[in-house]
């Protein structure tokens, strides 16, 4: 079995290599990217910083080898995945865990293998393994907050209701809400008292946030401060509508729950069953592990079955 090691990992070091790059060029589409463009600063700043989410030009103000990363365009895609996952972590910091990881497992892994392709493999996977924590960190997150906002805007409207200004609201709120939303508001209250315009303040916490449902929120309380009207009211419709999106986006998971199964089978079965055959007839699995051929062929089954898991999943995944 130790012959079929090098296909495996070099077929899953291509596939985490590909995932890892539509998911830090993903986002930014659709109904999406027009809410991101009404939350962004006004034209008039200094060249390209203009178009720059508020809490990646506050760093670049900041100073610092976080600074220095955030100005290369890749890097920006990736810093604002990490502020949505662990809004007080850096970039260089996160960098230097994903490099030291991927020295470390690169150098475990020559000094027990010897060879040099598996050694490099090792250190692809390990330095992918911070960007997966990432990946699945934020994704949770971003799940906790949406649970979370109908409940707040129901909370934000009576607070209004009862006399209460906006900044007082926001401040009630980051005391009372749970925790992540809870301290995002905590952040934004303390910007605003530290003289940062309450505007700057929403725009800052929604690209922490980057959810659609937050987005409406800041853009409604965005409109009424310009406009006026009845604050109270608008939020509550807000939190209603929400609700409904969650409803439906429950009953669509629920409704595609027997296709993302039967993929999972269906990726799961060959695999099991090459296990199975293996140690009932280990001169029969031979034909496949023990030639040049059969180990190519294995490879490239194995590619092609988390291609085609990636394919299920983007089938049976119906964005609400």
């Amino acid at each position: 079995m130790d012959s079929l090691l090098l296909p495996i990992l070099i077929a899953s070091v291509v596939a985490l290599f590909v995932w890892g790059l539509t998911r830090v060029f993903a986002g930014g589409k659709g109904e999406k990217k027009k809410l991101q463009q009404r939350l962004v600063a006004d034209p008039g700043g200094e060249g390209n910083r203009a178009a720059l989410p508020l809490s990646i030009t506050l760093q670049i103000e900041a100073g610092g080898l976080s600074a220095i990363l955030i100005k290369i365009p890749l890097l920006q895609a990736l810093y604002r995945r990490l502020v949505q996952a662990w809004p007080e972590m850096t970039l260089a910091l996160f960098l230097t865990i994903a490099g030291s990881m991927c020295v470390t497992f690169g150098a475990i892994t020559y000094l027990f293998v010897g060879v040099a392709t598996v050694a490099l493999a090792a250190s692809v996977i390990g330095g992918y393994i911070p960007f997966f924590l990432l990946g699945s960190k934020r994704s949770r997150r971003q799940q906790l907050i949406t649970t979370q906002i109908p409940e707040s805007l129901d909370y934000l409207s009576r607070v209004l209701k009862a006399g209460h200004s906006f900044s007082t609201g926001i401040q009630m709120m980051s005391e009372e809400l749970p925790q992540p939303l809870g301290g995002e508001f905590r952040r934004c209250y303390d910007q605003h008292s530290l003289g940062q315009p309450l505007e700057e303040a929403l725009k800052d916490m929604s690209t922490r946030i980057d959810s659609t449902d937050f987005a409406f929120f800041i853009t409604a309380v965005l409109i009424q401060r310009q406009t006026g009207g009845d604050l109270s009211e608008v939020l509550k419709n807000i939190a209603g509508m929400i609700r409904q999106r969650i409803r439906l986006q429950q009953h669509v998971k629920a409704k595609t729950a027997e296709g993302r199964f039967t993929g999972y089978i269906l990726v799961a079965f060959p695999l099991a069953m090459f296990f199975v055959i293996a140690f009932m007839n280990p001169a029969y699995a031979q034909s496949l592990t023990g030639t040049p051929v059969g180990r190519k062929m294995l490879g490239t089954a194995l590619g092609l079955q988390i291609m085609g898991l990636y394919a299920i999943r983007k089938i049976t995944t119906v964005r609400v």
